[in-house]
């Protein structure tokens, strides 16, 4: 197991996994019809709980 996880050929492809998985992320987050619900979850600490 040990030479599994010290394998450069899979370190390699953890790597490029993660950082396909953050560019998609940040693509999907910064997307033009995301920002109108970032400003409704902006603002959720300053609603009233009532």
């Amino acid at each position: 197991m040990k030479e599994i996880f010290a394998s450069a050929g899979f370190g390699l492809a953890g790597l490029l996994i993660f950082f396909v998985f953050f560019v998609g992320l940040l693509v999907w987050l910064y997307r033009p019809s995301m920002k109108q619900r970032m400003k409704q979850h902006g603002n959720i600490p300053l609603e009233d709980d009532k």
